[in-house]
């Protein structure tokens, strides 16, 4: 039966035993619901919403964990079943299809490209919906600035996920100021809504089962899909692609931003620091099964996987892990043996949740 509501779609959630109400995230869900009411009465007249000024999108801010993506996937869930042209994106997909359509031939030549390339990556959608916008350097905040500027010129509505409020995005960047008319356009085309929940619901069931399982048996690798499925709602798995200078790099089971991958596709290709970096941008968390006994053997793959953690550790990411033995004894080799103890602290901390 399709649901003709956020809160019909969130309820449901509920009475499947895949939600936890809680106040705030309703508070949101409302906030969803009035604006897809204005959506769909003034999509007939849609270009610029024909003489009708578009409604504002909504900004949902606040920590990680408090069900900010899960509800905006519901809102893109009804939108679409509803005849709402709309293009849900990982903030970090974006930024990359962007920087590949600026080069690209048919875009270069334009006085502008960036003003172009949003209808060109969204197929002409009125509703863009971001999940985890973040903006790390001058390039990006530039660009991006240029892209949502003509999609809002064009009529275009978002509603996007951040852990940062606008003014807090690009926060001491380097040339902000050249960033900040942007800002004050998201806060004029959206409104900001801070999600107040108390709860971390990922925290919740992160803290309640081990990240750390050994031996790398099928019972723990079971117990982790099932951790999985609980903090995906059990949402329908994908594959998604991270691309980082022309490589692509390949997450074969993926529910919004966190991934399910095996050890040898993350730890066995020749990846560097920079491709885990794009990955910790990508993801806000990964579930890695099968990792071996780290030895001589296994010298390059040992050597990636200190990477993986640093990038993840320092983005404030989590990792749950199935390893041949335990944490602490995980590493048997001597090419690593000074630095691979501050990767066992660090997965220390981070699985502590």
């Amino acid at each position: 039966m399709m649901n003709k509501s956020v809160l019909e779609r969130y309820e449901s959630g509920i009475a499947q035993g895949v939600v936890t109400d809680d106040a705030p995230q309703r508070d949101v869900v409302a906030k969803l619901d009035r604006l897809l009411d204005k959506l769909i009465h003034m999509k007939k007249g849609f270009l610029g919403f024909g003489r009708s000024e578009p409604p504002k999108g909504l900004y949902i801010w606040g920590g990680v964990g408090r069900g900010k993506s899960m509800v905006m996937d519901m809102f893109v869930e009804v939108a679409q079943s509803s005849g709402v042209s709309t293009s849900r994106l990982h903030f970090h997909d974006f930024m990359v299809a962007v920087h590949d359509k600026i080069h690209d031939p048919k875009f270069s030549k334009m006085k502008d490209p960036a003003r172009h390339v949003a209808k060109a990556i969204t197929g002409d959608a009125q509703l863009i919906c971001f999940d985890e916008m973040e903006v790390r350097d001058i390039a990006d905040a530039m660009i991006v600035a240029r892209v949502m500027e003509g999609f809002f010129e064009n009529g275009g509505v978002l509603v996007s996920t951040s852990n940062r409020h606008p003014d807090d995005l690009y926060l001491n960047g380097l040339h902000r100021e050249r960033f900040l008319p942007f800002i004050d356009l998201l806060k004029e085309k959206t409104e900001q809504h801070e999600i107040l929940s108390e709860t971390d619901w990922r925290h919740r069931v992160l803290s309640g089962a081990p990240s750390w399982f050994s031996p790398a048996s099928q019972e723990h690798h079971q117990q982790m899909k099932d951790m999985f499925s609980t903090l995906t709602n059990n949402a329908e798995l994908e594959p998604v692609t991270v691309t980082v200078a022309g490589r692509e790099i390949v997450i074969d089971y993926a529910a919004g931003n966190i991934g399910l991958v095996s050890f040898d596709d993350l730890c066995a290709k020749p990846l560097a620091a920079r491709d885990y970096i794009a990955l910790a941008d990508r993801f806000s968390g990964l579930f890695i099964h099968n990792i071996p006994n780290l030895d001589e053997n296994t010298r390059n793959e040992s050597r990636r996987f200190m990477w993986l953690v640093d990038a993840f550790y320092d983005r404030n990411r989590f990792l749950v892990c199935s390893a041949d033995a335990p944490l602490k004894k995980i590493y048997k080799g001597h090419s690593w043996s000074h630095e691979f103890p501050r990767t066992i602290s660090r997965l220390t901390e981070m699985t502590k949740i």
